[in-house]
């Protein structure tokens, strides 16, 4: 409902929060799905205002926004990835080393998304998390691949916020990001 008025209607984040200030119970801000503590607080009002920004710079735009391909990626079994930023930042969840999870789930491998990335420009994958695949899969594809890890559901040290700003503005394609969900 926030997000509509936002998109559609064209009111600023705070106007759209406005009808649900007074809900009770309150909600709770959004936590990182680790198991850990959450170090940060996200909540409805930040997200709507996340939106309202983007919008604000072009990076979402209604009219482009292509909800067939949105729907189809998000899906595990299509690689359960989408643009987070059209044409820059792809975000998905780690690759594995094989098909099947050991719980029998679909998985996909380095292999699986090379396609999909060179369909979309990728030409970086960045790895916040531990390996879990071989990245020289990406790189003898021709996707460059660069490992920036932190534990889950923290920030991230400023060393690891300066590789990862220097890597992405000297990169000209997209870049693809993950961490063990996505």
């Amino acid at each position: 409902m926030g997000a509509f008025q936002v998109i559609c209607l064209g009111r600023t984040a705070d106007e759209a929060f406005k009808l649900f200030e007074h809900c009770s119970p309150s909600f709770v801000p959004y936590r990182d799905a680790s198991y850990g503590a959450c170090t940060y607080k996200c909540t409805i009002l930040d997200c709507l205002r996340g939106l309202e920004y983007g919008i604000k710079l072009g990076w979402f735009n209604l009219k482009k926004f292509n909800l067939r391909d949105y729907e189809f990626y998000e899906r595990v079994e299509n690689g359960d990835l989408n643009w987070t930023l059209p044409g820059k930042f792809v975000s998905f969840s780690s690759p594995s080393s094989s098909r099947k999870s050991p719980e029998g789930y679909r998985t996909f491998t380095p292999e699986d998304y090379i396609p999909i990335f060179k369909k979309m420009g990728v030409t970086m994958v960045i790895r916040l998390n531990r390996p879990q695949y071989d990245k020289d899969k990406f790189v003898k594809a021709g996707i460059k691949h660069m490992d920036l890890y932190f534990l889950d559901g923290s920030t991230p040290k400023d060393s690891i916020i300066k590789q990862f700003l220097d890597a992405v503005e000297a990169e000209k394609g997209a870049i693809a990001i993950h961490c063990k969900a996505g």
